[in-house]
């Protein structure tokens, strides 16, 4: 059939309208194959300010509205110029199946526009003939191993389905190299990676779904998605149904790399977050900045698991190591058994860690108060007045770098101690009087003489707690 075109002029004012447009096109019967190729100015060469982004999709004839949008068939972001769907099979990103005849759009994403405006040119090719209908359905893997324990992982990264150019097999093979236990899956905008996923989970290692809902203003994950959840959000308002949308499956919703060029959050309110990556690739990404915004929560109260992921883009595999690879930091997390629901209630319990490679070094903190213990991430109920001791335990601290390490002890009121790491097998012990709400958390990082709450970007982690909090049973 003869191709059709769209050629249309955006500009900012027309970005800030909608960054959302569709682009309308009607599909007949016997149609089984639709190709779609883009193409516009990316500018930019000598100001990046005029600098163009523009982002594709596809919604097919059963809906298209934001948070009701069951026509959802793709999307690849800035990552390709031309994509297909079909019954029998797909560009990664998009998702094959039945090719109903009706209207369909095209979702273009407005993502920079320079001050002239952006031409952007659409053509869409419709194919006839036989194909076979895609077996779409899939069944996922129980436990992987049923023991309770720590078990390692990365909770963010990329594959092909998304703008990685490495495919499901390259990524799980990387993360096999670095003796991950577990793996999140966290493509762009999209889960067309479901099925692979669910056929290669296995003992070897752990495979959960996840998606980066990747807006213009801020990232989050979602982690045990089995179906899509749009990431349309231009405002708090509109986020904040997402956030709902994703707690009323029974999910986590976790702020991605909340620091300048992470990109950042731009969203006023937090809106509940679950979670916070403040730990996002090699520590020297501007990784302070995250931590800090981590922080300024707890302070404010509020009860937030600190995560880490690499964020890898995944590469074909070749074997290479480099000191940037899937798990890069990993998140250890303490669960009942090697199974996606126990490690994703681990994780809501906070009882987790991060640090900067599967290596480790690995991190404990404990406490106890009358009888009663916590680990990272629970609640110590206290009676004004009561000692609190807090029990330290890190391996392989020694090794971290060529001045070894030490542990810094963080509460409330900010920097408490700290002290240097002089065992491979270390310990230490501290007992505090509880008057007041606080919050106890440590890091493993480099020796410094500077106090970093004053400095935080001297900071170089090796190793990140999540807190334990001690409540005074007087607050109610």
């Amino acid at each position: 059939m003869q191709p059709s075109t769209f050629r249309l002029h955006f500009t900012r004012d027309d970005q800030q309208r909608d960054p959302y447009p569709l682009l309308p096109f009607d599909v007949p019967e016997g149609i089984t194959r639709i190709n779609i190729r883009y193409a516009f100015d990316r500018g930019g060469q000598s100001d990046p300010q005029d600098k163009n982004e523009i982002d594709l999709g596809l919604f097919d004839p059963r809906g298209h509205e934001f948070l009701n949008a069951p026509g959802f068939r793709g999307w690849s972001g800035g990552a390709r110029s031309e994509v297909f769907v079909a019954t029998d099979e797909a560009t990664p990103g998009y998702l094959p199946g039945p090719m109903m005849a009706g209207r369909w759009h095209v979702l273009l994403g407005l993502y920079k526009i320079a001050p002239a405006g952006c031409t952007v040119e659409v053509t869409i090719t419709l194919e006839a003939g036989e194909r076979v209908n895609y077996a779409g359905s899939f069944t996922w893997p129980a436990t992987v191993r049923d023991q309770p324990g720590w078990y390692c992982g990365d909770l963010h990264c990329h594959t092909h389905h998304s703008d990685a150019t490495g495919s499901v097999d390259d990524l799980i093979a990387a993360a096999q190299a670095q003796g991950l236990d577990f793996l999140a899956v966290t493509d762009h905008n999209t889960l067309s990676n479901l099925p692979e996923l669910a056929r290669r989970s296995g003992p070897a290692l752990l495979l959960i779904p996840g998606i980066e809902i990747t807006t213009y203003r801020g990232h989050a994950n979602v982690w045990g998605l089995r179906a899509w959840i749009d990431f349309r959000a231009t405002d708090e308002t509109a986020m904040r149904r997402i956030r709902e949308r994703v707690h009323a499956l029974g999910l986590l919703f976790s702020i991605n790399h909340p620091k300048y060029n992470g990109p950042e959050w731009q969203f006023d309110d937090i809106l509940e977050a679950d979670a916070v990556e403040a730990w996002q690739a090699p520590w020297w990404f501007s990784n302070f900045e995250s931590l800090a915004f981590w922080d300024r929560l707890l302070r404010q109260g509020k009860q937030v698991v600190l995560v880490g992921g690499s964020d890898k883009h995944q590469k074909p595999f070749t074997g290479e190591q480099t000191p940037y690879e899937v798990g890069s930091p990993a998140t250890w997390v303490y669960a009942t058994s090697l199974s996606e629901q126990a490690v994703l209630a681990g994780l809501r319990a906070g009882h987790a860690f991060v640090a900067q490679s599967p290596r480790g070094p690995r991190l404990e903190l404990t406490a106890s108060a009358g009888g009663r213990s916590a680990m990272m991430g629970d609640e110590l109920c206290v009676s004004p007045g009561e000692k609190v001791v807090f029990t330290c335990r890190v391996w392989g601290g020694t090794s971290c770098g060529e001045r070894g390490s030490m542990v810094r002890i963080v509460n409330r009121a900010g920097e408490w101690a700290q002290i240097r790491v002089d065992a491979d097998e270390w310990c230490h012990t501290w007992t505090v009087v509880a008057t007041e709400a606080d919050f106890w958390r440590v890091e493993v990082i480099e020796p410094t003489r500077v106090r970093l709450d004053q400095d935080p970007s001297a900071m170089w982690a090796y190793a990140l707690s999540n807190p334990i909090y001690v409540r005074t049973r007087a607050e109610g």
